[in-house]
């Protein structure tokens, strides 16, 4: 056959049937048997799997500190220092209000410039308009510094009205004079009947604007709200006998 390669080839190609076909025919089976049992290699068995213990990497703790007395406390931290506030620009000083007035007038000429400072006695007067309606009561008797005896003569006569005819109230008028709110107090719904010492009325300048007399019938008002005049409350701790008259006057008064 020699080493021809094509014939070499050919005889691979027609040997690889005839061994698919028989291949055991290099070695019969028994022999195949013997081989496999005695030259099988025979694997070590596997080992059992350790148990990995967990690693625990401890921190070191900070070491304590060392005191020179037992119980000693330790020492403080030291104060945060205080930034230094920024420096002052004087030139802020030398602005005075009429360079402000220069500039807003030549931004703004539109926009007017107020050179006084509005009050706010208007607002405030507005604002506590409720107090004072809030003050009054269907019957109001008015007050006004009278001495301890005459103060307990109005509380007297106040308890008899608020007995036989209804809600009355004793209203301290200084107040409501100095802040000029007696058209809120005039103009509660529930008002019906002012009583006043004459005295009184005629300390009160604000007040006496809304005083009204008709002579024709002797009927006095304080705006539209009916005023029943009391002349000197001493009269009547003078003599006693006189508050039989006053309380009949006022039941005629608080009747009609």
């Amino acid at each position: 056959m020699g080493s021809n390669p094509r014939a070499i080839l050919g005889l691979v190609r027609d040997l690889l049937p005839h061994l698919k076909e028989h291949p055991d025919v290099l070695v019969s089976p028994q022999d195949a048997d013997f081989f496999r049992k005695h030259l099988k290699r025979e694997l070590p068995a596997p080992l059992p799997p350790k148990k990995v213990e967990p690693v625990i990497i401890k921190q070191p703790l900070p070491p304590e500190p060392v005191f020179e007395k037992k119980g000693e406390l330790p020492p403080p931290p030291p104060p945060l220092k205080e930034s230094a506030p920024p420096p002052f620009d004087k030139r802020l000083l030398e602005i005075s209000l009429e360079d402000v007035r220069k500039v807003v007038l030549k931004a703004a000429p539109e926009l007017p410039i107020i050179q006084e400072i509005p009050s706010d006695a208007q607002a405030k007067k507005i604002a506590a308009r409720w107090k004072t309606k809030n003050l009054s009561a269907p019957i109001s008797i008015l007050s006004l510094s009278e001495p301890p005896a005459q103060r307990i003569l109005l509380e007297q006569i106040a308890k008899a009205i608020e007995t036989h005819f209804g809600s009355v109230r004793i209203v301290g008028a200084e107040t409501i004079e100095k802040e000029k709110q007696w058209d809120a107090f005039l103009s509660a719904a529930e008002l019906k009947l002012i009583i006043s010492c004459d005295y009184t009325l005629w300390q009160l300048s604000d007040l006496m604007r809304h005083f009204k007399e008709t002579p024709a019938t002797g009927e006095r008002a304080l705006k539209t709200i009916p005023l029943f005049l009391l002349p000197d409350l001493s009269l009547y701790l003078k003599d006693p006998l006189l508050k039989r008259s006053l309380w009949k006057a006022l039941c005629q008064k608080l009747s009609s």
